[in-house]
């Protein structure tokens, strides 16, 4: 590809170049800061906490079991953990020369074993319980003893071009495709002190699930940098007024959210935030009043909109929000974070002018190797580069469209396909259309988003059924899904409308029809106040029924801590998330709300991760991924 001058200059203009130490690995980073500072707190999860050297043994110890079983340069070892158990594992098995890859314990087993089987997974690292129902050779951490290995480092050759993690995204091709991702990739965003400054005195929260990339930005922005990292309790995060307890008492200084769920706790409680030093957010486009609001209630808060896919390792463009008020109508993604590179190209892959619109391809440190297994795909997604100075470099072409204003700040415009994101997600609504045609009577399918009335994305599906019904399809699919690829409402059809060419017409399916609520007399008063909170939270009519199941109906963590705060207020009493978990029904809720009315008031303490069993707030807080 031939470029004049004034082209080359629109690529190279857009690139971000700063000193860090590319030629190091993570665990080597990680090591400096144990020999620097051993005694300094690296990690307090739940009643765990670990110094900077007592994590470095027993990672080391854990890494010389890897070894002993047979654990190679660049194997695969599955981490199915919520607790630290997941970061212990992590450095043991970069430490001996492998690479993790992490398996939410949400996840379904049929999709836990996909993953597990597409990236060749023979080791699996676990604890608290989970991942008992992984085919192979599994590692129980809870009961493993490493007394007898050594405390020293293993002496294992590692580079920084070494895989360090796979983890897997929504894929467009029938299933998810897993990014492999080196320790340069990781050493990148954790020691590119532009966007995110995190200082040896600092507390960082740790409380992503480990399949969502945000887990990499805390993990490592913490301890690559010789901070303490926190795990916040899953339910905390949900409920504004625990969330600010423990910000409080765990002097958070360093935190990340889904832009979503940044949306919810600041309707709730906008001031929650405001003893933190340093706010990032991501995930899908961030809602300018949300920011003016949040600027307005934490005026000592950095407030940093983050960009990026999975592909580029957590982000590539960072925007402050200082200047940002209610009159911004858009909250812009910002400018190339550190060793970053943005081009926004046409269709012909040159760049295009200033306040145009072109599809973002994004270069530099931060660019994954690709695909694991999928040259092909990754051929097409990962091209070279014809902008930067280093030779071989590549660039990935994210499908994103945006604009450069003119103060250089970039806006996001869209997709180019049909990929959209889902309370932070990244979900191809082909994987789901994929997944619904196996299930038995399902015989034409289409899988759509759209807006809900409080702003927030949902997925819907049209289905063609024969001998089936709509609710037993979502059931089904939500044993092989995880939830946020389950759609929250099901409209089944006749048949699915066509365009000329005999393809599905998206633009011509109908907007779901509300459900015809119930006669106010087959609930009692309590019943129906119930429904009507979560009408209200939902934003949509439901099924009346006093059997009505909310999360059956479609509705998700976020809707459920909508809820909880509206119940609260309408009963007089804190009511805990986990009560809406436990009794899901408009009947047992209802009378679940009579009992805690009645009951002496109770003060909620911190919940370390990994806390509860079966589905409760830990599970569906998994939502959130890229």
């Amino acid at each position: 590809m031939s470029m004049t001058p004034d082209q080359q200059q629109l690529g190279q203009g857009a690139v971000s170049v700063s000193p860090f130490p590319g030629e190091r690995t993570v665990h080597g980073l990680f090591e400096d800061w144990a020999d620097r500072a051993p005694d300094a707190p690296a990690l307090a999860f739940g009643a765990v906490a670990l110094t900077y050297r007592e994590l470095d043994e027993r990672a080391n110890r854990l890494a010389h079991h890897l070894l002993a079983a047979g654990v190679g340069p660049e194997a695969r070892v599955g981490l199915c953990s919520r607790d630290e158990n997941w970061i212990v594992g992590a450095l043991a098995a970069l430490k001996a020369g492998a690479c993790f890859v992490p398996l939410d314990p949400s996840y379904p087993a049929e999709r836990l074993e996909y993953m597990c089987r597409d990236a060749g997974v023979g080791f699996v690292l676990r604890a608290g319980g989970h991942g008992t129902e992984i085919p192979g050779r599994h590692v129980d951490l809870d009961t493993l003893d490493l007394a007898g290995q050594p405390s020293t480092r293993p002496r294992v050759r590692v580079g920084p071009q070494s895989l360090a993690y796979v983890m897997y995204t929504s894929g467009s091709t029938g299933g998810p495709k897993g990014v492999a991702v080196t320790h340069r990739n990781i050493v990148r965003l954790a020691r590119s002190a532009d966007a995110i400054e995190v200082r040896p005195t600092d507390t960082a929260v740790q409380a992503a699930n480990i399949s969502f990339d945000a887990a990499t930005l805390e993990t490592w922005g913490a301890l690559l940098n010789g901070a303490r990292l926190v795990g916040l309790g899953k339910d905390e995060l949900l409920v504004a007024q625990r969330l600010r307890g423990a910000l409080t008492a765990y002097g958070v200084d360093v935190l990340f959210l889904p832009t979503s769920l940044l949306r919810q706790v600041a309707a709730e409680d906008p001031a929650v935030f405001a003893g933190v030093r340093h706010l990032s957010f991501g995930g899908e486009q961030a809602d300018a009043r949300t920011i003016a609001s949040l600027g307005a209630h934490c005026p000592d808060t950095e407030l940093v909109n983050l960009y990026g896919p999975t592909e580029i390792t957590v982000y590539a463009t960072a925007h402050r929000c200082t200047a940002q008020t209610g009159a911004d109508r858009i909250v812009p993604i910002g400018h190339p974070a550190a060793n970053s590179a943005v081009y926004l190209l046409d269709e012909q892959l040159r760049p295009v002018p200033d306040g145009t619109a072109g599809e973002m391809f994004l270069g530099g440190a931060g660019v994954a190797r690709g695909y694991l297994g999928r040259a092909a795909l990754t051929a097409q997604r990962f091209l070279p580069d014809p902008f930067a100075v280093e030779p071989g470099a590549r660039m990935y072409r994210t499908g994103d469209l945006a604009r450069r204003r003119a103060d250089g700040a970039l806006e996001f415009l869209g997709r180019v396909d049909r990929q959209v994101k889902v309370r932070g997600h990244r979900v191809e609504p082909a994987e789901i259309e994929d997944a619904l045609r196996a299930l038995p009577g399902v015989v034409e399918v289409a899988v759509v988003a759209d807006r809900a009335a409080h702003g927030d994305t949902r997925l819907l599906a049209y289905v063609v059924l024969e001998g089936a019904d709509p609710a037993a399809v979502r059931a089904e699919l939500s044993e092989r899904l995880p939830a946020y690829l389950v759609p929250a409402v099901f409209t089944q059809l006749a048949k699915l409308p066509l365009n000329p060419n005999g393809k599905v017409d998206l633009s011509a399916l109908p907007v779901p029809a509300a459900d015809a609520a119930a006669p106010a007399t087959e609930l009692t008063a309590a019943q129906r106040a119930v429904l009507d909170v979560w009408q209200e939270a939902l934003g949509r009519a439901v099924d009346g029924g006093a059997e009505a199941d909310f999360f059956a109906i479609g509705g998700n963590s976020i809707d459920a801590a909508r809820v909880r705060s509206r119940l609260s207020a309408a009963h007089g009493v804190d009511v805990p998330l986990q009560l809406l978990f436990d009794h899901p029904t408009v009947a047992t809720l209802a009378t679940a709300l009579a009992g805690l009315a009645s009951a002496p008031a109770a003060t909620a303490a911190p919940v370390p991760v990994g806390v509860g069993a079966g589905r409760d707030v830990a599970d569906l807080l998994a939502e959130f991924e890229r």
